[in-house]
């Protein structure tokens, strides 16, 4: 019973790790999108898309509970927090065609929605670990995807636009934010097992 039980959450970890591996790639190749094609609505599914599968292959992998469904809390509040980037851009059009009241508004409404469901698979699938479980879902489920879109917004300031001082500031706070955001989230994890038992 003990190997079974051994492979299934080595099966877990590997479904995870694969998760987080292609939604680094999908991060990638939409940015790629971008920098290639200068602009392509595309690229936003897949930033959107990669920034949900990282994190939620990442939390996935250090979750505790239902794996699944921590795995897709975490990745609809990463997906939601790009999305209101994307949904801002809309409507600013800084970087793109010009604004969209429309498209704007149905891409931030949708995102909400979708950080809201977040928020609360999050906070359901924790175990009973008060303030440790609280701290996890607040370092891995808003930090860490803060810190992705940091990062992405950064490159596309660097490379696109070409402002080197705020995207070097968005490329150190996004990575502090995303490596702080994981650690941080782990250890609250492993906090939240011991509390719970």
């Amino acid at each position: 019973m003990q190997q079974s039980s051994h492979s299934h959450t080595r099966k877990q970890l590997l479904t995870f790790a694969t998760l987080t591996v292609f939604g680094v790639a999908a991060l990638l190749l939409g940015l790629a999108l971008i920098l290639v094609a200068h602009y392509h609505e595309r690229a936003y599914i897949f930033l959107s898309l990669g920034a949900g599968g990282s994190i939620g292959g990442i939390a996935g992998i250090v979750g505790a509970g239902s794996k699944t469904r921590t795995a897709l809390s975490y990745g609809a509040i990463a997906l939601g927090m790009m999305g209101i980037v994307i949904g801002i851009n809309y409507l600013t059009g800084r970087y793109g065609t010009a604004p969209n009241q429309t498209h704007g508004d149905i891409v931030i409404a949708l995102s909400l929605v979708a950080m809201l469901a977040g928020f609360v698979g999050a906070l359901i699938s924790q175990p009973k670990g008060g303030m440790a479980a609280l701290s996890s879902v607040i370092m891995l489920g808003v930090i860490a995807p803060l810190g992705i879109v940091a990062v992405t917004v950064g490159t596309i300031y660097l490379v696109v636009l070409q402002s080197q001082g705020r995207a070097y500031l968005l490329l150190g706070v996004g990575a502090v934010c995303l490596i702080g955001g994981i650690a941080c989230g782990t250890f609250a994890q492993s906090r939240a097992r011991v509390t719970s038992r």
